[in-house]
């Protein structure tokens, strides 16, 4: 089964996350399939604009995958992890064309670090956002780097902090989301604001969304070093293994993600 379901509606092209858990962690392997089906778009000029979703009735992303997570035994595994999770960032932030996400359930972690690239965020009214990493004993760096970035300082420190879930209220409150529906209705109202985006001028869109994004490329960039250490020192100390051992259990089973 492919890890992104790819489909076009119109001049749209719509992205699904596809993994066989219904909470769509991303792994190595995931971040792959997305970085090329995103990179793909893109280069095609048949589409005009970009939708991702988790799918119908599952979760955006809940975050990263926590069997691969719990096997990161050496630096240099955890480098390349940070490496490609920046790397999956960048790779929304650098489509020239429209970006919409379509939020349902939990956008968790990485989940909700890469909800936060996208160029216009749409969420359900039952999902939630959650960077919970710290009380699991996780780095939460490069969270702090993408919400002090786009949503200032204060709002990041209460959120990376609290490590509470954010109500989709509150999430159009801060300017995280820019709009909120019902469930049932959530891919429709992406595909009807990716379609108007789609529509603008395509040479002012991409050299304004460039100038736009430039910040948040350039954050990402400065802190994939300092990450990288944030991350050795945590994953060393072993804190969030016991959170990955009761959320996996003996057989491994991942209900959540972690990644950050």
């Amino acid at each position: 089964m492919a890890l992104i379901e790819v489909a076009d509606v119109d001049r749209t092209r719509v992205l699904t996350l596809a993994h066989e858990k219904p909470t769509n962690p991303f792994g190595k392997a995931m971040a792959h399939a997305f970085m090329a089906a995103v990179r793909e778009a893109d280069a095609d000029d048949g589409v005009d604009a970009v939708v991702v979703s988790g799918g119908p009735d599952r979760c955006f992303s809940a975050g990263g995958n926590f069997n691969e997570a719990r096997t990161l035994a050496t630096d240099e595994a955890v480098d390349e992890t940070i490496d490609w999770c920046t790397d999956l960032y960048l790779s929304v932030l650098d489509v020239g064309k429209p970006t919409v996400a379509a939020i349902d359930r939990h956008a968790i972690g990485l989940g909700f670090q890469l909800a936060m690239m996208f160029d216009w965020k749409l969420m359900s009214t039952r999902a939630d956002l959650v960077m919970p990493e710290l009380e699991h004993g996780i780095g939460a760096s490069m969270a702090a780097t993408i919400l002090s970035t786009s949503c200032g300082y204060d709002v990041a420190r209460h959120v990376v902090m609290s490590c509470r879930p954010i109500p989709p209220e509150t999430a159009v409150g801060l300017r995280m989301v820019d709009e909120t529906c019902e469930p049932e209705f959530l891919l429709d109202r992406a595909l009807q604001r990716a379609g108007r985006m789609g529509r603008y001028p395509k040479v002012a869109f991409s050299a304004t969304k460039r100038v736009l994004t430039q910040p948040m490329r350039t954050a990402l960039g400065n802190t994939r070093e300092a990450s990288k250490a944030v991350h050795r020192a945590t994953f060393g100390a072993k804190a969030m293994h016991r959170h990955f051992d009761r959320v996996l259990g003996p057989r491994g089973h991942e209900a959540a993600g972690v990644t950050s």
